[in-house]
This record gives structure tokens, sequence and C-alpha cells, in this order.
């Protein structure tokens, strides 16, 4: 079951290299933190609020933003629902699957499809705005920013994109392999590829510096307090001066590291196709704590107050952020590969099934 289910997440990985960068709008982005959603504390399992069925699966991470939740899928589409209920509010046919999380700003929805476009669409109808073509597929998380819209390619390009008008700005070739979505700080943007990080400048492109990393970062950097927090396919947590580039710490762990951090609390908290999620101190790396999941660890985790969740083989786990202690478990009959978003209460997670679902938490 093990060895099946490692082969299960690095199939994911290959599909969605980039694709669990959080879904954020475009303030959030700008913000350049992990962000750390209100407070769901609770002890029993949370109960079902709605759940919606794709005719695809579900790989990253759903955005809610203003009482609606975006998100694509396998099959094609992209969904608007109401977040409260769950009803379907709109549905966006694109030539592709939909691997990576949508983002929002100013009205407007961008996301990338395998049919190697990049999508604009009207938030409130699903309207196309704009579509812009590279050279291969898209399945990573776009990001917004100074009213430009920037996305990796599977060709190896970072693209600048004006967000008006989606004619390109820039673009530029990673050192090798596919660059990881892009996090944004002081004017700078840090990718990951094939072997490190790369750090350019926002308005044109231009390289400031670069860190050669042991093993490819498939995974976006998460940026907290001016310090880059990644891992590798082989099994290395890394700190870097975002300014500089230059290494804080690093700690090293078994197996392979295909998802995002998460920062909070003051621990960095990593998770891997070992089935083991890291609980260290963001300070110095040593290691706080550390639980290791039958199910596996098939999801990017997410903080969330006291709780941080994360997906496995067979549904949603909520581990004590301090103590890495169970706190409790949601079965589904799928692996849940898309990291969770807490918003209002209500956790927002999908999976290989396709199906989309809201749980809510009560209070012990």
């Amino acid at each position: 079951m093990r060895g099946n289910l490692k082969l299960v997440v690095l199939f994911s990985v290959m599909l969605w290299a980039c694709a669990d960068a959080r879904a954020q709008s475009a303030n959030e982005q700008a913000a350049n933190a992990t962000p750390t959603p209100a407070p769901v504390e609770a002890v029993s399992a949370p109960a079902v609020q709605w759940q919606l069925k794709t005719g695809g699966s579900i790989y990253a991470p759903p955005l809610v933003a203003d009482g609606t939740v975006y998100f694509g899928s396998y099959d094609y589409n992209v969904y608007a629902a109401d977040a409260a209920t769950g009803r379907e509010r709109w549905r966006a046919k694109t030539g592709g699957r939909v691997i990576g999380a949508p983002v929002l700003a100013d009205g407007v929805l961008y996301f990338g499809s395998q049919d190697n476009k990049l999508y604009a669409l009207d938030a409130a109808t699903g309207q196309v705005k704009w579509k812009f073509k590279t050279e291969l597929a898209i399945v990573a998380t776009p990001m917004v920013a100074h009213n430009t819209v920037f996305v990796a390619g599977t060709d190896g390009s970072l693209y600048a994109v004006d967000a008006a008008t989606g004619k390109q700005k820039w673009t530029f070739a990673v050192q090798r392999g596919t660059p990881t979505a892009p996090v944004l700080l002081d004017g700078l943007l840090f990718v990951g590829n094939a072997v490190g990080v790369q750090a350019l400048a926002v308005q044109d492109g231009k390289q400031k510096w670069s860190f050669k990393s042991e093993g490819a970062v498939v995974a976006a950097p998460v940026v907290a307090d001016d310090t880059l927090y990644f891992g590798t396919l082989r099994g290395r947590l890394y700190t870097l001066e975002a300014k500089t580039g230059h290494e804080k710490w690093h700690t090293q762990v078994e197996g392979a590291l295909p998802f995002s951090p998460a920062v909070a609390n003051g621990a960095v908290y990593f998770g891997g196709i070992v089935g083991t999620l890291h609980a260290a101190d963001a300070r110095d790396g040593h290691e706080l704590w550390s639980y290791t999941c039958e199910q596996g660890v098939t999801s990017a985790p997410t903080v969330a107050g006291a709780l941080i969740h994360f997906g496995s083989a067979q549904g949603l786990i909520a581990l004590d952020a301090q103590t890495g202690q169970p706190r409790w478990s949601f079965p589904t009959k799928s692996i849940i590969t898309s990291a969770p978003t807490v918003k209002d209460g209500l956790i927002y997670f999908g999976g290989w099934d396709g199906t989309l679902y809201a749980v809510r938490c009560t209070q012990p």
C-alpha cells in the first residue's frame, strides 16, 4: 500500500508540479506571507456542509472570495459555486485539463489550462475576457501583482502578461526544467526549477540571484518574515534570505518533498511521500515534532489557528499544530490531492474522484 501510494503522489507531482501554490486573491498575494485563516477548533470530525461533483480530479486548493468558491477540474472546466451552499453559479470550458488554482483580482479570474493558454474570465459570469497562448501546457497557479499576471509554463518559461489586455510584457527561461508558481516580495519574484531557485526583478524579469539546491524544486516557495522556504525532491527543506538568496539553514528528511510548506506560529510545516508531516522551528530548523500518517501525506498542509490540515489517501486529517497530536479525520472515498482552504468556518478541498467538499467543524 505504502509503495503504491508513493507512486500515486509522484504521479500527482508530475501533473501539477506547481499547482499547490495557495489560491489567493491579488491582495493576499501582495501581502507576501502565508495566510493564517480564522481558527477552526474541533476535536470531533467535521460535518459535511455540501459536496459538488465534477467530471474530473481536483488537484489545486480552491479559491474562496466574496461568497464564491472557484476551482479547476480535470474535466477541462473551471467552476464557480456558492461558498455556503455549493450551488453551481457557472462553469467555463477550456480546451484542456485545469490543474492549477485560479486567482482573483479586480473582478477577473485568472488561471491556466493544459490547452497551452492563460485565461482571464469575468468572475461574476465566467465570460472570457482574453486568452494568452504559451508554447506548452500551463499547470501552475498564476500570480497577479502590479497589473500583471505572472504564470509558469511547462515550456520552461515564466511569463509576465498585462492583466487588462493579455499582452506579453516579458518572458524568462529558467535554468532547467519547469518553473514553479512564482511568489513575490519587495519587487522580487521567486521561482523554483529543476536545479534550485531564482529571483527575478518584477519589472523586467532580469535575474537578481540564483541558488542551487540538492534536488529539484517542484512546488512554489513560501515567503514569510523576509525568508524563503521550499523543499526539494531529495528531501531537503531550505530557508534563504529572500533579498540575497543566502542560505539560513536546511534540514534533511526521508523522502521527496513535493509540496509547498506552510509557515505559521513560529514553525514551518512540511510533508512528503513517505507519509510523514514535520514541524520545524522557523528560526533554526530544529525539529519540533513529526507525525507519520498510515494513509500518507498527499497534499500541502494548511494551518488554521491551532490546527494543521492536510490530505491523505483516505480523507482529510487535522493535527494539533503545536504538538502534532491527531485532532480529527474526515474520511473520503478518494485520495485528497488539493491543499485545504479554510474560510468562514468551512474547510474546502477536492480529490481524485472529482468531488469538491465543504465541511464544517463543530466546537467541542
